[in-house]
């Protein structure tokens, strides 16, 4: 892949700048076989030469291992039996902080008790689950971990309280996405923060933009460093085609209909992820997709750091395979800033939020840093606001080399998402010329091509899709779309809110005091009827599917054919009345035994009697005479049962009836 260095494995880049043979092992055992780019020009300046790095890359680089990979080797190679804390990182979002955790974790298979983690992420203390999760950080503090992971606004509250001390123990001070820590509003507090480290230490700057905020972000925390620009991966991704990224110009109430043909058709397949700009629009998506039984989660600032989480780790395990997340960053809150809205207005706007109790997380981020396995394709369903969302948001596909899809969904009456688009296709790299991607992955043909050929194509490249060919499916989805109203929507974020209220370990002792609020609520959340969910929308109709967007039915089962046992495969002939003539006749000889057949004669008979011959009265006796009845013999198969078992009629006994009339007294 584009990202990997073909030139070096991992095992021969560990021996060249001397790492712990414990964290060799560890990659070795994660599965990492060759280093990436970013990797392999990190960690010999990180290790053997141990200068400052600004390092510029894109997401899903690797510049997680990076940093962490030199961080442990010099904990590792100095074994202080002292104690204190020696490594600061500081990203963003507490999504973030978990997964560098569980990194260390990994990398530190081998040698976890030489390394321990702590990690703060709690900010403004709101409430007493608030100020536990804060005496829970301050006691993992007390034991002396070697490495902090915090967001700025975290590790800043320890230490204005006095429970951190990083003045003379630590030497290693990262700051991964940088950028986004700057869009967060942290750099008074990272500013505030330099000044409680040591004034030697070494510094890592982690950014996927180079952008004038980060310039003097660098003269804060670095010294002299060394800046790697690693910018040439994005010209060969866009030859190698990993990322291919399209957007389709339609109206605003046109989109969920999009977005149900493509998932129905499967023209994107795998996992996914959904970006909205709001959480009501996430939970009317997630509705909307319920409807047709495509099964998925919201992903939002209102739900609790462990519930995020949680999320996550479904996500990446494959308990679901659409996740719609909400783009609250502060990139979206800058440019809404940007467009008319002063500091008054969005301080009246968080009062009003917090009066209806919609608590919102202030370091929740999700469009960037957090590893998303295996996501096949990324769609915009509302536009970002600006080119570096974009970047973020698209960043969570075509990961470590793999391919991914980048559909954006653009209002086609909105003026300000098409100047966006405009600085989006500036800011991303271009196809090379004659090169036409399909959502499919494939190229188009040479005569499309040829007509482009002059120039490169700028991405994102407008799709080629027309929407009267889905327009059989818009009765219904507009129907299912009706049933998505504002009530719904509320009721569905109050059930999730009653679902967490189940789950949470902290009412559990509540719950157990007083159990009829356990029970009130449960009766509460199944009495709650979000919507209803109708069984046929669960499958496509052939009728409706479009020409050549044809699929194949997987569900059907084809019928065994069935052979009766011990015949062979043919069928019986004995107790076919049509069959049971032998074959030793012919049709000549018809004729002359109908001629002789008294029932044939009967009913051939011209009219004129013969003085000699029986009368018709004779004819039919002499024909039903040999049963007791006079109704002939029987081809049913019950009666030739009976007649071979002497049963029934066949018995031989006299019935009671015919006794009585021979003797009254029935003797």
């Amino acid at each position: 892949m584009t990202i990997l260095d073909p030139e070096q494995t991992f095992a021969s880049l560990s021996d060249a700048v001397g790492l712990d043979v414990r964290l060799k092992k560890a990659v070795a055992r994660l599965g990492h076989s060759r280093p990436t780019l970013v990797q392999s020009k990190c960690l010999p300046l990180a290790i053997s030469s141990g200068r400052d790095l600004l390092i510029r890359a894109k997401t899903g680089s690797g510049k997680t291992l990076g940093y962490l990979l030199p961080t442990l080797h010099k904990i590792l190679s100095k074994n202080s039996s002292s104690g204190g804390i020696e490594a600061v990182i500081m990203v963003p979002t507490r999504e973030l902080c978990h997964q560098v955790q569980k990194t260390i974790e990994n990398l530190s298979y081998y040698c976890d008790d030489a390394i321990t983690v702590a990690v703060l992420s709690i900010g403004k203390v709101r409430g007493s689950k608030s100020r536990q999760d804060l005496e829970r950080q301050e006691a993992s503090l007390r034991d002396q971990p070697n490495i902090v992971v915090a967001t700025p606004n975290g590790l800043l509250t320890h230490i204005r309280s006095g429970a951190l001390d990083i003045k003379t123990t630590v030497h290693t001070v990262v700051v991964d996405e940088a950028d986004l820590v700057l869009s967060f509003g942290y750099s008074n507090d990272v500013a505030e923060i330099m000044k409680a480290l040591p004034r030697i230490y070494q510094g890592f700057l982690m950014s996927a933009t180079l952008s004038p905020d980060v310039e003097s972000l660098k003269k804060v925390v670095l010294h002299s460093p060394v800046v790697l620009k690693l910018e040439q991966d994005d010209s060969r991704d866009a030859k190698s085609g990993s990322l291919k990224q399209f957007y389709v110009s339609l109206p605003k109430e046109d989109k969920k209909l999009v977005i149900y043909v493509f998932l129905k058709l499967g023209l994107l397949k795998g996992k996914g992820i959904f970006f909205v700009n709001s959480t009501d629009g996430g939970y009317r998506l997630k509705l909307f997709l319920e409807q047709f039984h495509i099964r998925s989660s919201v992903l939002n600032a209102e739900l609790p750091y462990r519930s995020r989480m949680n999320i996550i780790e479904q996500f990446n395990v494959g308990n679901f395979d659409y996740l719609i997340a909400t783009d609250e960053s502060a990139d979206v809150r800058s440019e809404q800033r940007k467009s008319g809205n002063s500091d008054d207005e969005s301080d009246s706007d968080e009062e009003q939020n917090t009066k209806k109790g919609k608590k919102k997380d202030s370091e929740y981020g999700v469009a960037r840093g957090l590893d998303f396995r295996n996501v096949s394709f990324v769609v915009n369903v509302d536009f970002p606001p600006s080119a570096k969302s974009y970047a973020h948001r698209v960043g969570r596909t075509a990961r470590g080399g793999a391919k991914g899809v980048a559909l954006s969904l653009v209002d086609n009456k909105s003026a300000e998402e098409f100047q966006t688009l405009l600085a989006v296709q500036d800011d991303q790299p271009a196809l090379p010329a004659g090169e036409l991607p399909t959502l499919s992955g494939s190229n188009v043909d040479d005569a499309e091509a040829s007509s482009s050929a002059a120039k490169d194509i700028p991405q994102p490249s407008p799709l080629d899709f027309d929407l009267a060919e889905i327009e059989g499916f818009r009765y219904r989805v507009e129907d299912v779309g009706r049933a998505v109203t504002k009530n719904t929507v509320r009721e569905a974020r109050a059930n999730e809110l009653k679902m967490e209220l189940l789950n949470s370990e902290r009412l559990e002792s509540h719950f157990d005091e007083n159990p009829a609020d356990l029970q009130l609520l449960r009766h509460d959340r199944l009495a709650t009827n979000v919507s209803k969910v109708l069984d046929h929308l669960k499958h496509v109709p052939k009728y409706l599917l479009p020409k050549g967007m044809q699929v194949a039915n997987l569900n059907k089962k084809r019928k065994k054919k069935k052979v009766k046992h011990g015949t062979g495969g043919e069928r019986r002939k004995d107790n076919d009345p049509l069959q049971s003539f032998g074959g030793d006749k012919s049709l000549n000889d018809v004729d002359g035994d109908m001629e002789h057949d008294p029932l044939v004669a009967e009913f051939m008979d011209d009219g004129t009697d013969d003085e000699e011959g029986p009368t018709k009265k004779q004819k039919t006796q002499e024909v039903f005479a040999n049963t007791r009845d006079g109704t002939g013999q029987s081809t049913a198969g019950r009666n030739a049962w009976k007649q071979k078992h002497r049963k029934g009629q066949f018995s031989g006994k006299k019935r009671k009836s015919e006794r009585k009339k021979k003797d009254p007294l029935g003797i």
